[in-house]
């Protein structure tokens, strides 16, 4: 499972749908839930134009009205998207609105004609971006691609469909983003055919938010975890980690541009077979394969700058409850994460350090961080990310790439973020990045990236029974 833009999405040529949710606007009910301190956040920051979705092929008999049912089913499950927030013009509050299931339809729009592939996907980056919002719902559209029939007699016709849509990110995260695929899937077919879909009963975000809202609203400036996160920051004067080597060029006098375009890249690092292996001597270290990321990481970034700490943020999820596994919504929190190698000569003393690291803040992600930023005082944001996800045992993991599925995000615009999503599936290890457009900073990430290769494929190759010994082939040593 890759997590890239839709401009890297091979998107086929054929009748474009587009399906939209709507309400009638007397049904809507105000709603006394409260929302998240970090969707309320989001929307006060205006985030017009930024989504996340997914991308992937069903592959059943295209049926309009099994379409229809399918999103309205999806929807019906969630209440996510059944909720919309405004803003009080009078107190600056944002309140919250709802609407049961059976008050949503869902229209369809469709092209009278086929389109190109760039036509595709000129129109889904265009339309993606101009409808989807934090304060104007719907939340999530959809859109379906029909390929043209095969006119070759040698070549089989196929059932089979595409599938893109996108969220704002107050509704949905990562997590959300891939079960769709599986959910999706299973609904269609279940409407189709009458199949059992087997899907979980599965929670209300809303009520989570609204329980998370609460948790925000009990902490004071003198909580452990403002103070945490308050001796965090303040190691880089408030601000967030950057990025440990430089993003652009020394006492360049050009002016920055907070509006440049960030760069994505998304590759393979390791095969199955070599993650196994890595994993195995994660664990005879007396370690688990999350660990091990971060003493590869930490190790890196001794090797290229000299420093022996390694300071980034981690997004955690906050599906802390089994109703939450599979309930779509904005289940993640934050972590800060400094793992400091001191003395460690090896391997094994490098993930010890990082287990330590990754325990120090434990149980920070659970608490709002934009409730604990605003008894700070502090309107920083994330820098330097590092995101670790084990997909292996989601729901029909083992078809998402026959699937064609894969993980989506929006055109992102800022001048000093570097975003590493790495997550291990079926297929391998994959990581995938955003990073500032300059020559600089592509070197410097390509690198980066090219160096933890090179730490774990010598971690794969060292014999378990020696991992003790490992000083040469890790490079724990500072330059």
């Amino acid at each position: 499972m890759e997590y890239t833009e839709l401009a890297d999405y091979p998107l086929p040529a054929g009748k474009l749908t587009e399906w939209v949710p709507a309400v009638a606007s007397e049904a809507w009910r105000e709603d006394p839930r409260g929302i998240s301190f970090t969707h309320e956040d989001h929307c006060s920051r205006g985030n017009d134009g930024s989504w996340i979705g997914t991308v992937f092929e069903i592959h059943r008999r295209y049926d309009v009205e099994v379409m229809r049912r399918t999103i309205g089913a999806y929807i019906a499950r969630h209440e996510a998207f059944r909720t919309r927030v405004e803003r009080d013009d009078r107190t600056g509050a944002w309140r919250r609105y709802s609407v049961e299931a059976d008050a949503v339809t869902v229209d369809d729009r469709a092209e009278s004609s086929s389109w190109s592939e760039s036509q595709v996907f000129e129109h889904l980056e265009s339309w993606f971006a101009d409808v989807v919002s934090p304060t104007t719902w719907p939340h999530f559209v959809l859109a379906t691609v029909v390929p043209e029939p095969h006119v070759a007699a040698s070549v089989p016709q196929q059932d089979k469909f595409l599938v893109a849509f996108a969220a704002d990110h107050s509704v949905m995260d990562a997590y959300s983003q891939i079960y769709a695929i599986n959910e999706f899937d299973r609904l269609y077919a279940h409407v189709l055919d009458g199949a059992e879909h087997g899907l979980p009963e599965v929670g209300s975000y809303v009520d989570f938010s609204a329980a998370e809202r609460e948790l925000g609203e009990s902490l004071t400036a003198d909580h452990d975890a403002v103070l945490a996160w308050d001796r965090f920051l303040a190691a880089e004067d408030g601000r967030f980690p950057a990025f440990p080597l430089p993003l652009r060029a020394e006492n360049s006098s050009a002016p920055t541009d907070l509006a440049t375009r960030q760069s994505s890249v998304s590759s393979w690092l390791l095969t199955t077979e070599q993650v196994e292996v890595f994993n195995a001597k994660c664990r005879a270290a007396g370690q688990n394969m999350q660990a091990g990321i971060l003493a590869a990481l930490a190790l890196v970034n001794s090797r290229l700058t000299g420093n022996g700490t390694f300071r980034t943020i981690m997004p955690m999820h906050t599906r802390y409850a089994e109703k939450w596994a599979a309930s779509v919504g904005w289940y993640v929190g934050i972590l800060p994460m400094e793992i400091r190698l001191d003395d460690a000569a090896t391997f094994a003393e490098a993930i010890e350090r990082a287990d330590v690291g990754a325990t120090e803040y434990k149980g920070l992600a659970a608490m709002p961080y934009s409730k604990i930023a605003s008894l700070m005082s502090s309107t920083e944001i994330p820098r330097f990310v590092v995101s670790y996800i084990d997909l292996r045992f989601l729901p029909d993991g083992e078809e998402w790439q026959e699937r064609k599925g894969r993980a989506l995000r929006s055109e992102c615009h800022a001048e000093d973020e570097v975003y590493f999503w790495i997550n291990r599936t079926l297929q391998g290890l994959n990581i995938s990045a955003r990073f500032p457009s300059s020559d600089v900073s592509t070197t410097n990430v390509h690198r980066f990236i090219t160096e933890f290769v090179s730490v774990v494929t010598a971690v794969i190759e060292e014999p378990t029974e020696t991992l003790d010994s490992a000083v040469a082939a890790v490079g724990a040593g500072r330059e």
